[in-house]
């Protein structure tokens, strides 16, 4: 990786602990530029905006904290199962190590974000399709293996556990219960086997 592309990352990864912790709407450009140490010119020479810089913190999430989640098509649904849960559990884990839980970056902003930032709201769109493929293809696996329910499409499967996902995130940002979290993502495959 270029010193850029480093510097891209490093700044990606300040905006995702502080759209985590205080929200969109109220990180603004100082804040960023404070935390990270650059000027406002440096800034904009990686992102034209801050919606497009929330855009890459959604990119860097997702592929920091999801994308390493998903199957490995050369071993067993029970295997990919148990390394997806685990994934999920250290994610939950580290998303509730701080005084305040932070809950998926993602889904606060999907919650946050109004279609009046077509940028950020076009690239959630596209980060929440990726992720419904990665859990697709789990579950896909798993109908194949005979271990999943197979009375429904696995597109639909993967839609209640991300809508789980997202509500137990949710949830836990009020009622702070990282272990009822975890159970609550492995209560839903629960219900998907057979």
């Amino acid at each position: 990786m270029n010193k850029s592309a480093a510097s891209r990352q490093s700044i990606c990864a300040v905006g995702e602990k502080l759209f985590a912790l205080h929200g969109y709407s109220a990180v603004g450009i100082k804040l960023i530029l404070d935390q990270v140490g650059i000027p406002k010119g440096s800034f904009y020479h990686y992102f034209a905006s801050k919606e497009v810089f929330a855009a890459a913190v959604a990119e860097h999430y997702f592929q920091q904290r999801i994308q390493p989640i998903a199957i490995d098509p050369s071993v067993s649904f029970k295997a990919n199962l148990s390394a997806m849960l685990n994934g999920y559990h250290q994610l939950i884990d580290e998303l509730f190590s701080g005084n305040e839980p932070r809950g998926c970056l993602m889904g606060n902003l999907m919650v946050e974000v109004s279609s009046q930032s077509p940028v950020l709201n076009q690239t959630l769109n596209h980060l929440y399709d990726q992720w419904l493929s990665l859990l697709s293809a789990l579950i896909q696996q798993g109908q194949q293996q005979g271990h999943i329910r197979a009375d429904l499409p696995a597109l639909t499967l993967a839609s209640v556990f991300w809508s789980n996902w997202q509500g137990t995130m949710l949830r836990c940002q009020i009622k702070v219960d990282k272990m009822a979290a975890k159970r609550a993502l492995v209560q839903c495959m629960q219900m998907m086997t057979r």
